[in-house]
């Protein structure tokens, strides 16, 4: 197949959670910290789709995550080329259709991002580091605790839009197709 239904659908769920996480964002404002949860969007589509359907996927969620993001353009894309370029060298060692293993490198690619962030938003800056870094570390565990719960949603609600949408439900074979 030359377009693969699947790499719109994934996009359309990372704007969702992308949606989903500004909104909580801007409502425990009062709090003062905000959850950090990109890492889902970083998973599914090296572990499901071709390659040239990923790259596709990626850098449409990339560019759209670093347009509504106040981050340097073009870094989060970055990242989630590098990121999932690397799961998709190596997805044959994942379980793709459980959630343990998406869930574990929802984690990892969470923490690599958020670090990766925080280095770029505080190198303008260091008087106020370590401020920012007792905040960010409370932002991060907080994070990863709502992690817990949204990355395995997530997972599942974009399987049950592959069949939904009568798409191939089962990851490729090679990473190499």
């Amino acid at each position: 197949m030359i377009f693969d239904k699947r790499s719109l659908l994934l996009f359309a769920s990372n704007v969702l959670l992308l949606h989903l996480m500004l909104l909580i964002n801007s409502s425990i404002t009062i709090a003062g910290f905000n959850l950090f949860i990109l890492g889902p969007m970083f998973i599914i589509a090296p572990l499901y789709l071709r390659a040239d359907q990923f790259f596709i996927t990626t850098v449409l969620t990339g560019f759209w995550v670093d347009a509504a993001l106040p981050t340097p353009f073009g870094l989060v894309t970055l990242l989630m080329l590098t990121i999932g370029s690397f799961i998709l060298l190596i997805r044959l060692r994942f379980r793709a259709e459980k959630n343990f293993h998406p869930s574990l490198l929802a984690h990892i690619a969470n923490l690599i991002t958020g670090a990766t962030l925080f280095y770029f938003s505080v190198s303008n800056s260091f008087s106020d580091f370590f401020i920012l870094l007792s905040t960010s570390f409370i932002e991060l565990v907080a994070s990863h605790l709502a992690l817990l719960f949204i990355a395995p949603w997530f997972f599942n609600f974009q399987r049950t839009l592959f069949s939904i949408f009568e798409t191939k439900t089962e990851p490729e074979s090679l990473p190499f197709v």
